[in-house]
């Protein structure tokens, strides 16, 4: 097969993650899409493939209830070493990976790394993080559906979580995005560093003379924007209603007492705005602070489980990094779901909440620090 050279590779992974494990290394690729696109963003190539469990054991019934994939279906299918090997070779040469989360994107390494498969030298687009940047405030979590209705993305509903039609959604969000971008910041430079890939604005204290001049629209090519001079006013021009309430039907108590079915979970999770994914046993939780796991029995929550991590000085809330791979178990303040979906939701606000006043705090020391030195620099010059 001729190495043609590809601009653009748009992927997407549904995977199995086997029962009572959270960490990435026990999760287990099921399908790949792959949309291949050249500079001007024409479809060249498209790769769809189930892969096979390399246990049947160890598959887990979230994978079929979120993917609607059973597992008679996987097990038929080729093994994930012969699929990756098949993708390498129908795709050597690109410059530009682009997915929807990094947990995409990491567990393709991690498995190519198993089998000694190489990719080529490229650069990786993460398009949630990117829509944050340009459509909401870069906090808040943008949902891959929510995207999709406000770019006007037709979709159908009951296609989603299929990698084949995920990643023809993910080629047509790009492209409606990285066209409207262009066109509303067209009169607007920025600048690039090329070594880090970082873009700032003309005010910015790292943007210097030996930085080239760019339009905006470099934030579409792996460049990320400068967490220093990051600003929505700056870069965000679509203005997208990210956190739309979801008007209720229901006094407290009644939500409370509603039985525990995917629809009534899905009503309780929108009313606290959480990126959310509903099983029949578990839901998974993500906020700006961290992840969660509610695990379910009948209409009662039986254990709540918190991602490990902690912060690290200096950063960014959203650059908090694992202590440990893994969640650990949280007390439980309720068996009901609403109680622990509003525990949630307080717990981790306060979280963010005492963030951002500590990373106050530690530039106003990191100020005086700055001022100290200035003024020993000062004192040694005129001795």
């Amino acid at each position: 097969m001729a190495n043609v050279k590809f601009e653009y590779l748009f992927l997407d992974i549904e995977w199995n993650q086997a029962p009572k494990t959270t960490d990435i290394e026990e999760r287990e690729p099921v399908q790949i899409g792959i949309v291949a696109a050249d500079a001007n963003l024409n479809i060249k190539r498209t790769f769809s493939k189930s892969i096979r469990l390399s246990n049947r054991e160890c598959f887990n019934q979230n994978t079929f209830t979120v993917s609607h994939y059973p597992l008679d279906a996987i097990m038929k299918s080729k093994s994930e070493e012969t699929v990756l090997k098949n993708m390498n070779i129908s795709f050597q040469n690109y410059k530009y990976i682009v997915v929807w989360t990094n947990e995409t994107y990491e567990l393709l390494k991690r498995r190519t790394d198993k089998y000694g498969i190489s990719m080529p030298r490229h650069r990786v687009i993460i398009l949630q993080q990117l829509l944050m940047q340009i459509a909401g405030d870069g906090k808040k979590v943008i949902g891959f559906e929510k995207s999709l209705k406000q770019a006007g993305i037709k979709y159908q509903k009951n296609y989603l979580h299929y990698s084949k039609h995920d990643v023809n959604y993910l080629y047509l969000l790009f492209c409606k995005c990285y066209g409207e971008y262009r066109k509303l910041t067209e009169q607007e430079t920025c600048y690039l560093n090329p070594r880090t890939h970082k873009v700032h604005n003309g005010n910015c204290r790292y943007a210097d003379s030996a930085l080239i001049k760019s339009s905006k629209d470099v934030i579409f090519q792996g460049n990320k924007v400068c967490k220093v001079c990051d600003c929505e006013n700056d870069w965000n021009r679509f203005h997208w209603k990210t956190n739309i309430k979801i008007k209720r039907k229901y006094n407290i108590k009644d939500i409370r007492d509603l039985p525990l079915t995917i629809e009534n979970m899905n009503r309780i999770c929108d009313m606290f705005n959480l990126e959310y994914s509903v099983t029949n046993d578990a839901v998974f939780i993500k906020t700006p602070f961290g992840r969660w796991i509610v695990y379910l029995k009948g209409d009662e929550v039986k254990e709540l489980h918190h991602e490990n991590y902690r912060s690290r000085r200096g950063e960014p809330l959203n650059a908090h990094k694992k202590c440990i791979d893994g969640y650990h178990k949280q007390k439980l303040v309720s068996n009901n779901f609403y109680d622990v979906i509003y525990y949630i939701n307080c717990h981790d606000s306060a979280m963010t909440r005492r963030w951002k006043e500590k990373s106050r705090i530690e530039k106003l020391f990191e100020m005086i620090d700055n001022q100290r030195i200035q003024l020993n620099k000062e004192k040694v010059g005129l001795s």
